[in-house]
């Protein structure tokens, strides 16, 4: 038997080689070559005239030599220049995310500043949510970027926030992005994701946590948050960056545990009539996943599952059976209630479909 899962999930806690080149040296054997001895009964003529050929094989001896250094020289040059060209590309290979580096440090130092973007990752700073501080495509420092939070009067920390500057890696491609943790007190730190495009750096995402919402930051990009809205209302989303910076929502899901307080909606704000009379509510819990954050145009898929006083799932195969109870209530609110097994594959099939990184 397994845990009710998101009592779990809900207190979260928040990359080259270098490649040598040596120039490779080449020698050679030296000729040598005899003389033939003289005969000392040849006649002077003939004499002269071998110490002729003599010094024409000497000539031709030493012209051998000179050629052999030649060559031995043209090969050491053409070794060192494969070398040069070597380690020219073992700089280039090891030179990936160089430009990334020097600018998420430029903004570190303050000498850089970040491009606003309004985009699917602009959580906190969207002026849906927040009274507009930024400029679309207006770019931004640091310490410009901390007084528009205190503007939003969003925060209450005595003196400066704590600055966290991390590595990460969206998309496994070898060319890094910048999180940014900003910690403003114990309830409230600000999440943001920066990536160096051409030359600019750009805000890909941003987010609030902290008191009842928890968020963790994977190095691969993935964003996994938990949070409570009631004592027994607990949700989790998965999200991650990708390669080119682009915010992917995979799913949501928010777990109801006794039906007391519990709302069923067929899709967006759509609520059904749902019917718990007959049904033990302070022993089922439910389960309503999304693959959309915006709560207002989303399809629900809905799981339900029996616990006991512990917390256990207790829920058998009979319990989601046609004759089920729980599951007639569902029907008769017009809502199609589905398995765990039926809810993994649709995971499973979410996460191909959206090249979700994680787990």
């Amino acid at each position: 038997m397994k845990k009710v899962t998101l009592l779990k999930k809900y207190c979260l806690v928040g990359l080259a080689g270098i490649i040598a080149a040596s120039a490779i040296g080449c020698t050679s054997e030296d000729i040598n070559l005899d003389k033939d001895e003289v005969a000392e009964d040849v006649s002077s003529e003939e004499s002269s005239h071998d110490e002729e050929n003599e010094k024409v094989e000497d000539n031709n001896t030493g012209s051998t030599d000179n050629s052999s250094d030649s060559e031995d020289d043209k090969d050491e040059s053409d070794a060192n220049t494969e070398s040069t060209e070597d380690a020219d590309v073992s700089e280039d290979d090891t030179d990936i995310g160089a430009n990334s580096r020097t600018a998420y440090k430029e903004f570190e130092d303050g000498t850089a500043k970040v491009k606003y973007v309004i985009s699917d990752g602009d959580l906190f700073f969207n002026a849906e949510y927040n009274d507009p501080v930024f400029e679309e495509d207006e770019f931004y420092s640091m310490d410009e970027i901390i007084e528009a939070c205190k503007e939003l009067d969003y925060y209450n920390a005595d003196g400066n926030p704590t600055i966290t500057y991390t590595e990460i890696d969206c998309g496994d491609d070898c060319i890094p992005e910048l999180y940014v943790d900003i910690q403003f007190g114990a309830a409230s730190s600000l999440a943001m994701i920066i990536k160096e495009v051409e030359g600019e750096l750009v805000l890909c995402y941003d987010e609030l946590y902290g008191d009842r919402y928890m968020l963790e930051i994977g190095s691969d990009g993935t964003i996994e948050g938990s949070g409570s809205s009631a004592a027994n209302i607990h949700s989790i989303k998965k999200a991650f960056i990708d390669a080119d910076g682009n915010y992917i929502y995979y799913y949501g899901c928010t777990e109801t545990l006794g039906l007391y307080n519990f709302s069923l909606y067929t899709s967006g704000v759509n609520e059904a009539d749902f019917s718990t009379d007959g049904l033990d509510i302070n022993h089922i819990g439910v389960d309503q996943y999304y693959f959309s954050e915006d709560y207002r145009n989303c399809d629900y898929f809905y799981h339900y599952f029996i616990f006991d006083d512990n917390y256990e799932d207790i829920s058998t195969a009979a319990d989601y059976e046609d004759s089920s109870e729980i599951k007639q209530a569902f029907s008769d609110a017009g809502v199609l209630p589905y398995t765990q097994d039926e809810i993994d594959e649709m995971l499973a099939e979410r996460a191909e479909e959206v090249g979700y990184p994680g787990k």
